[in-house]
Order: C-alpha cells, then sequence, then structure tokens
C-alpha cells in the first residue's frame, strides 16, 4: 500500500505563508528613537550659537538633517505634544491646555506610537513624552509597555524647597493638592549641587533608556521586532536643576543678555506676556510687571545654558549606547524640541507667545539610506510634519486619523534639501482671542480673533525679520500689500476649533457661544450655572484676573466661588461633592458672599465688598481664557458639561 506524505491544510498553508511574509517584512523596518527635550530653543552650537556648549547635539546633527526653519504649533508643553503624536494642529483639535486629556476630547485617536504598534512595533517611552500633570495624566493607551516615568520639576538641595517642603510648581507636575497651589511655597529657580549625572531626571532617563536599547537589541536579534523608543528629557525647562559642572562650562560675564526688553511698539495688548508660569519660582518677583535685575536675569540665562549643556551631555549617553549596540545603521532618529523660549526678550520669560523665540524649534532627522551627513535645509517644517514623515521613512501607511493630519511628509526634503513642500509654518496660541500665525522666511502674520466672528473683531501683527530680526515694531498698518497677501494664506486655514467646554453634542460645541462681557464694577452678582458629569473639575464661568474679577468653579466635584479684589481672593467653598446635574447659584454683594447648590441652604461668608472696577479680562465660560480670576492657574478648563449659565448683574443678564 502506498502512504502519501501528510500535508498541512491549503488554508494554514496560506496563513503560515503570510505570517511569515510579515515576519520578514517587520524585520525589515527600520527601528525608531525620538528624543524629545521640554523647552529647548535652537541655542546650539550646531545652529551657530557662540556660548552653547552641546557637543553631543552637535554630532547628532552632523549626522543627517538640521531643519533650520522648524515651528512648533502651540508654544506650550501639553498642546505641542499634542500635535508631534496625533499630526495635528492644536486649532483642528481643540487641545489647547495643559490640562487637556486627549481620550475625553478624540476618544478613538491614533497616535503616532499606536501607527507604529499596528504595524509590529514595540513602542515604549520613557520620561516626558506626552505632558503629566495640571490635571492631566498623558496617554497610556499610545504605547505598548507601562511608560517609564520621572520627574520635570526636580531638587536636590533642600535649600530649594524651604526644607523639603512640596513646592507650587512639584504640585501642579505631580497633580497634588491643585486646589492649594498659591498656598504653596515657591521653589528655587535654579540650583547647581555638585552631584552625579543621575542625582536628576534627566541622568536617569537617560540610563534607562540606555537599558531598554540593550533589551531591544536582544528582541530584534532573536525575534525581529523593531521598536520605536521615545525618550523625553525635562531640561532645559524651569527649574534649571544641573550639577555644578555644567553650569562651570560658562563665564557668566559672557553670556547674551537680553537686548531688547520693550513690547513691540502698536502691538494689541492680546498678544502680550508678562509674569506667568516664572513667577512660580523664587527669587523670582512674583508682581506681573517687576523689574528684574541683572543679577537675576543673569542666572537665569546661565541656568538656561547649563541645563542644555546636562542633556546634551544626556544625549550623548543614549546615541553613544546606541552605536555601542551596533543599532544606528538601522535606527532613524529624530530630536525635536517642543517649543521655543523667551530669555528676557521682549521683557518675557518662558514661552506661551506667538512671538519667534517661543515658537522656533531644533529638529534632527537621522535617517539611513535616506538622509546625509551634514545636511540642513530651510524648508519650513512644523511640529505635525514628524508624524507622516516617520510613517513614510518606516514604509508604514500614511497616518489617516480619526483626528485631522495635518502634517506633510518630509520626506522629499530629506532626499533633497532644496525641495520645497510649502512656503511657510503655521502655529497658534489662545488667550483671550486665538492668535493663528504664519510664519513665512521673511515675515510673521498674527491675527488675533475670536473664533466664528467676522474680521471686526480682528487685530493683527506683523513682523519683518530681515530688518527688525527683534520685533521691535507691528508693520501690520504700514505694509497693507504683505499683510493681505499673508491674510490670504491664513484665510486656507480652517477657521480654529473652539477651546472644549465639554457641552452636551459636538454640533453644540461647534456652535458654543461667546457670552458678552457684563459690567460688574460696583455691583451685585448673581451667577447660576446648570453642569452635568461625574466629578466635574475647573472653570465654569469667570470674569477678570490678577487684579479684579470673580470666578465659578469646582475643585474634584466640590463648587467653590472666589472673588478677587485688589489681588486678593476671597474663597467661598460649598462643602459638598457634586456629580451627575447639578444648579449652582453664587451671589455677591455688600454683605453677602453665597454659594448654594441644587436649592439647598446656601453656604455664606462676610463679603469682601463689591469689585470696584471694571476688569480688564472679559468673562468666558468653561475655561479662564487669560490670567487667573480665581485662586489657580489658568487655563483650568472645565472637564464635564456646562448645561446652562448667566451672570446677572443688577440691570442686565448675559446667558447662555
Amino acid at each position: 500500500m502506498n502512504v502519501r506524505p501528510r500535508s498541512f491544510p491549503l488554508r494554514l498553508c496560506c496563513l503560515l505563508a503570510i505570517s511569515l511574509a510579515a515576519a520578514s517584512v517587520r524585520a525589515e523596518r527600520p527601528n525608531v528613537l525620538m528624543i524629545l527635550v521640554d523647552d529647548l530653543k535652537p541655542a546650539l552650537g550646531c545652529y551657530g550659537d557662540p556660548i552653547a556648549q552641546t557637543p553631543n547635539l552637535d554630532a547628532l546633527a552632523a549626522r543627517g538633517m538640521r531643519f533650520d526653519a522648524a515651528y512648533c504649533n502651540q508654544a506650550v508643553c501639553a498642546p505641542s505634544r499634542f500635535t508631534l503624536m496625533l499630526g495635528s494642529h492644536s486649532t483642528s483639535t481643540g487641545l489647547y491646555g495643559l490640562g487637556s486629556e486627549l481620550r475625553k476630547v478624540i476618544p478613538k485617536a491614533v497616535t503616532l506610537p499606536q501607527h507604529f504598534a499596528n504595524h509590529g512595533y514595540r513602542t515604549e517611552s520613557l520620561g516626558k513624552i506626552f505632558h503629566i500633570g495640571h490635571g492631566n495624566h498623558g496617554d497610556p493607551e499610545s504605547f505598548s509597555v507601562e511608560h517609564f516615568k520621572e520627574k520635570v520639576i526636580e531638587y536636590v538641595d533642600p535649600e530649594s524647597t524651604d526644607g523639603g517642603q512640596l513646592t507650587r510648581e512639584e504640585a501642579y507636575f505631580t497633580n497634588q493638592q491643585l486646589d492649594r497651589i498659591k498656598s504653596l511655597p515657591r521653589g528655587a529657580a535654579y540650583e547647581s549641587p555638585r552631584v552625579d549625572d543621575e542625582a536628576y531626571a534627566d541622568g536617569r532617563v537617560a540610563a534607562e533608556t540606555v537599558r531598554r536599547l540593550r533589551a531591544a537589541k536582544q528582541r530584534r536579534d532573536t525575534e525581529g521586532t523593531p521598536f520605536l523608543i521615545a525618550a523625553g528629557f525635562a531640561r532645559p525647562h524651569l527649574p534649571f536643576s544641573a550639577p555644578q559642572r555644567y553650569w562651570d562650562l560658562y563665564d557668566p560675564d559672557s553670556l547674551p543678555m537680553p537686548i531688547h526688553e520693550d513690547l513691540p511698539n502698536d502691538s494689541p495688548t492680546v498678544a502680550h506676556k508678562r509674569g506667568g508660569e516664572i513667577t512660580n519660582y523664587k527669587p523670582v518677583p512674583e508682581e506681573r510687571d517687576a523689574e528684574y535685575s541683572d543679577e537675576l536675569k543673569r542666572n537665569l540665562i546661565h541656568g538656561y545654558y547649563a541645563s542644555t549643556s546636562f542633556v546634551d551631555a544626556q544625549i550623548g549617553k543614549v546615541i553613544d549606547a546606541l552605536d555601542d549596540l551596533q543599532l544606528a545603521d538601522n535606527t532613524i532618529i529624530v530630536l525635536w524640541g517642543d517649543h521655543g523660549f523667551h530669555l528676557g526678550d521682549l521683557g518675557i520669560w518662558t514661552k506661551h507667545t506667538n512671538y519667534e523665540q517661543a515658537n522656533r524649534i531644533p529638529i534632527f532627522i537621522i535617517a539611513p539610506g535616506t538622509t546625509k551627513p551634514n545636511q540642513s535645509t530651510s524648508q519650513p517644517t512644523e511640529s505635525v510634519d514628524i508624524y507622516p514623515t516617520l510613517a513614510e521613512l518606516a514604509g508604514l501607511p500614511q497616518p489617516n486619523g480619526p483626528q485631522a493630519i495635518d502634517g506633510v511628509s518630509l520626506v522629499p526634503v530629506l532626499k533633497t534639501p532644496d525641495a520645497r513642500l510649502r512656503d511657510h509654518a503655521f502655529h497658534a496660541y489662545p488667550k483671550r482671542k486665538m492668535g493663528r500665525a504664519i510664519r513665512t522666511a521673511r515675515y510673521r502674520l498674527v491675527e488675533w480673533k475670536t473664533p466664528g466672528k467676522g474680521s471686526t473683531d480682528a487685530e493683527y501683527e506683523l513682523y519683518d525679520y530681515q530688518t527688525d530680526p527683534h520685533e521691535t515694531q507691528n508693520l501690520a498698518d504700514s505694509k497693507p500689500d504683505v499683510l493681505a497677501k499673508l491674510k490670504a494664506i491664513l484665510a486656507t486655514y480652517p477657521e480654529a476649533v473652539r477651546k472644549v467646554r465639554r457641552v452636551p453634542s459636538r454640533s453644540a460645541q461647534k456652535n458654543f457661544p461667546v457670552l458678552k462681557t457684563p459690567p460688574i464694577a460696583n455691583r451685585n452678582l448673581t451667577i447660576e450655572a446648570t453642569i452635568t458629569g461625574p466629578k466635574p473639575h475647573g472653570v465654569v464661568v469667570a470674569q477678570g484676573g490678577r487684579e479684579h474679577g470673580y470666578a465659578l468653579h469646582l475643585i474634584d466635584g466640590e463648587p467653590v466661588f472666589d472673588v478677587r479684589r485688589s489681588g486678593t481672593v476671597t474663597r467661598l467653598k460649598s462643602n459638598l461633592k457634586v456629580s451627575g446635574q447639578s444648579r449652582l447659584v453664587a451671589t455677591l454683594d455688600g454683605q453677602t458672599i453665597s454659594l448654594s447648590v441644587n436649592g439647598g441652604t446656601p453656604t455664606t461668608l462676610p463679603s469682601p465688598g463689591l469689585i470696584s472696577v471694571q476688569p480688564k479680562d472679559g468673562l468666558s465660560v468653561g475655561s479662564d481664557d487669560l490670567s487667573a480670576a480665581g485662586d489657580y492657574e489658568a487655563p483650568n478648563t472645565f472637564t464635564a458639561t456646562i448645561v446652562a449659565c448667566e451672570v446677572t448683574t443688577g440691570t442686565s443678564a448675559h446667558s447662555h
């Protein structure tokens, strides 16, 4: 009897062939190493900075393509990182704030690392990748394995924290005591102890990244699994905490002091910035318009450069390990700074503006087989471009959402530095109005306008960087032809999505009206609001700012009414937690301040007095759009749904 050899069923053979083919494709795909650096502007030797001591970053740039006209899409941590990971402008998503939560706004978003994981990559994250803090918990869904979390705000010297106390910025970045930030002590703006690198988070992130690369190399060799590792470094974000040896690299007398410290002539008030984040650090004056001494300016600038050199050394350790493991020939490397940083130019410190120093960033891309050493390009580039670029370099399909994909692949430029994909970059920053900007090789246009309103609501800035690199003069009125040309480019972009207010439906969100600002000086106030949602937190309605105003808000479900007079806040808490639909009524008159929930007995305090001055900051609903009217950090965006809101001032009512 003849016995036939046993064979696999046809379907099983096909599946095995497909599986082997997929494994083969996966094994050929390049690895990706993303290096994200907080608050890093192009103050680097490779960008021509004569002071910066950054040999490792300079050497990394020399391996491939340096982008000389790269810009973030919004100059603040959380939104900028969302633009990178989503490929979407913040004006497309409404993710504008530090407390913005991705999955509450776009639950089914496919982030850059998710796209790679969907095509066979093991994805890992270390350090500061998504912003964690200010009520935001990052996006654990984006990576294959648990995030390696490290500190952003960190001190070694007990004197920096008044003997080891929890400081304001530490509380923000660890989501602690967010309801009493201003009662906490300020931490030091800088320190320079004689310690090893791993005394600080960036040293530990570098060491752990090296360990992850070793493990990834082993998996690649044994299983063929490509990796995407995102390593995030905190410095040069404040505080400028770095070991003494990095401070010693700089002669304080040789540091570049601010050249022009006045705000631009003829610029709109909405564009200006004073104070802000930096006032949470000592010995920085807390007054918004305070003068800084030359010694303080020099120390802050020294700290920024020392912190940059510190992070340069940590990145150098990671790249050395990549080389030692013989991974460099098959690994795409991207270095990205999340936004720039003002060091006293225009009298501004940190970021949160639409000006050049806050928005220009470093980007390097090293792509074996595509880029060549020592290349640079003046192609206007945006953070949103990195997602589609990496997808094409790795041979993956182009991302298609469900979020808007606003970026373009830079691969043609990586192959040919003179290739051009666009002649401008787009960025935005929301304040009392939305500021949307177009940056060309020579000019920047900024339009400040309330989304949905006509051109009569708009204010404009125009700067010529060929004749005025320090932005001393707004030219919007004197160069109408240039203004018109750039406005036409801006008009090709969709109107900005409003700040997400948690209104009942997508259509309602899209059409959420801006309430008229009522006159409140020397008037009795009644604020009525109906809200719904589990454990609501944030501002329901606010009007005013640092000197005068009021805010009805919630702290982890507890309604709170803040009244600010001459900078001092009187706080009334309801001592009740709400959930589901609730009606809140807050009142202020000459005798009493009161707050009631669902028609119950009001909680009261003696009145601090009527608000005696009409605030400059207008009324906002769902967040505090400009400076904080209450005792919290603006914008303090509301996390639930606002069903109705009404502000009555005796003779008139303003409602939604």
